[in-house]
């Protein structure tokens, strides 16, 4: 079972690579044997990740969307927002709330397959995300 996680920036319009977006999440699934997708679900190319994965599920059944928590939400209704088929935290020592977000996309590199990126500038916590993930795995480019 092969993984694959997103990431992107918080704010932006991603309707330019959407449909490139779509075709390298068919690809992976029917060429490279990815089933399970993550996405920490908190921004624009979180969400439209999730919800390209969402609507492939109608014709790959068995493929799976999870969000990943750098936070333990306060409401139970926010585990598992639209699109997510369920949640899942992965830091296992407790890390300043102000890290938590770097610390879980670290996991999250270290996990995946493959890893796709939305990142249009070089700065903030998703440009940090894909230089760590660049360190270790190839990473696929949404913008060259």
């Amino acid at each position: 079972m092969k993984s694959c996680v997103f990431f992107g920036h918080r704010a932006g319009n991603y309707e330019d690579v959407e449909g490139r977006f779509k075709e390298i999440l068919i690809h992976l699934i029917e060429n490279e044997g990815v089933t399970e997708f993550y996405s920490g679900g908190r921004g624009a190319f979180d969400q439209l990740g999730a919800r390209l994965v969402a609507e492939l599920k109608v014709r790959y059944s068995h493929i799976k969307i999870t969000r990943v928590l750098s936070y333990i939400p306060k409401e139970k209704e926010e585990y598992t927002p639209l699109y997510f088929d369920d949640s899942v935290y992965l830091l296992e020592r407790q890390v300043p709330a102000r890290y938590a977000i770097i610390e879980t996309n670290k996991l999250l590199a270290d996990k995946a397959d493959f890893i796709i990126s939305g990142v249009k500038y070089p700065f903030g916590g998703a440009a940090q995300a894909v230089a760590y993930a660049k360190k270790k795995k190839n990473v696929i480019e949404l913008y060259e």
